[in-house]
């Protein structure tokens, strides 16, 4: 049976100084470092993610005002960057205070409202011929940008290809969007005949 062949061990390298630096010890230095400092990190993580919270879901941030009397803030994303000199979005600001706001409305700092708010919230529902459109302009979008991609594809098989599926694709989105076509102007077209039977009726 063949021997398996292992990977060279990590070699000492040699700092600038002309000290030799053992990857062995580096390693050791810094899973220390993360034994030491790991568990203060996520206490710092909770800590910062409550008053978010506390900050953000009971609208303290909009208590900051101008001399005049007015909001300082027009957005929380605002705030975070004037108080605290928060260089990320408030998208970030709050994909850290999502694991603790369930905490946060059990130990009563944030109003429970806020959970119902956020199971409550759905889509808004928009009509068939709004989809329709759309869906229309998306496809449309992706065949614009595929044919001008072609264009910029490197030759050789790779390139015929992928033409290949293009072309043989093409048909059935051309297909599709005139069905999508006719599908709006026909329901537009009953929309209107609805309305104008509804205004000779009154």
């Amino acid at each position: 049976m063949a021997l398996e062949t292992l990977p060279a061990p990590v070699q000492p390298t040699e700092a600038v100084s002309g000290e030799v630096i053992d990857p062995a010890d580096t390693l050791r230095k810094h899973e220390q470092n993360i034994r030491k400092n790991f568990r203060k990190m996520e206490t710092v993580v909770e800590s910062v993610a409550r008053s978010l919270n506390v900050i953000y879901h009971n609208d303290l941030w909009k208590l900051h005002k101008t001399a005049d009397g007015k909001r300082r803030y027009t957005n929380f994303n605002d705030y975070l960057a004037t108080e605290f000199g928060w260089d990320k979005t408030a998208a970030r600001a709050r994909q850290i205070m999502k694991a603790d706001l369930p905490l946060a409305i059990e130990a009563g700092d944030v109003p429970a409202s806020v959970g119902d708010k956020r199971r409550e919230r759905t889509a808004p529902e928009i009509t068939a011929v709004k989809a329709a459109k759309v869906t229309a302009k998306q496809f449309e979008t992706v065949r614009d940008a595929m044919t001008t991609r072609l264009s910029n594809v490197e030759a050789g098989q790779g390139y015929r290809d992928l033409e290949a599926l293009w072309v043989a694709f093409t048909p059935a989105l051309s297909t599709f969007l005139s069905d999508l076509e006719g599908f709006i102007e026909q329901s537009e077209a009953s929309a209107e005949s609805a309305d104008e039977s509804a205004s000779d009726s009154k």
